[in-house]
């Protein structure tokens, strides 16, 4: 077979073309699965890369939220707001009490 042959695709018009044929179309139909797996890789990749966006921005604005109620939570902070209200702080720290059975 020359180069000539090839060019010109002799292969697929000779008596034995119905096995080339099989051959070319499996050849194709590979090409376009893998082209199609390629793309269906990438958007998965993309869409790990943009989840892992939000959980890393979710992570921050929950450190945030947590800092935030954990100096709301402090005594002083209650007692300011409480102040105005009539409460006032104790002098003594609270006795715990316990029972003997």
């Amino acid at each position: 077979m020359s180069i000539w042959s090839i060019i010109k695709a002799d292969y697929l018009t000779n008596e034995n073309a119905a096995k080339n044929w099989s051959f070319v179309l499996m050849l194709v139909f590979m090409g376009i699965s893998i082209i199609n797996l390629s793309h269906a890789a990438d958007a998965k990749v993309k869409k790990i890369v943009k989840l892992n966006r939000e959980v890393k921005a979710l992570r921050s604005e929950y450190v945030e939220l947590k800092a935030r109620v954990i100096k709301q939570k402090m005594v002083t902070n209650v007692y300011r707001r409480l102040k105005n209200d009539g409460f006032i702080l104790p002098k003594q720290q609270p006795v715990k009490i316990t029972f003997k059975e």
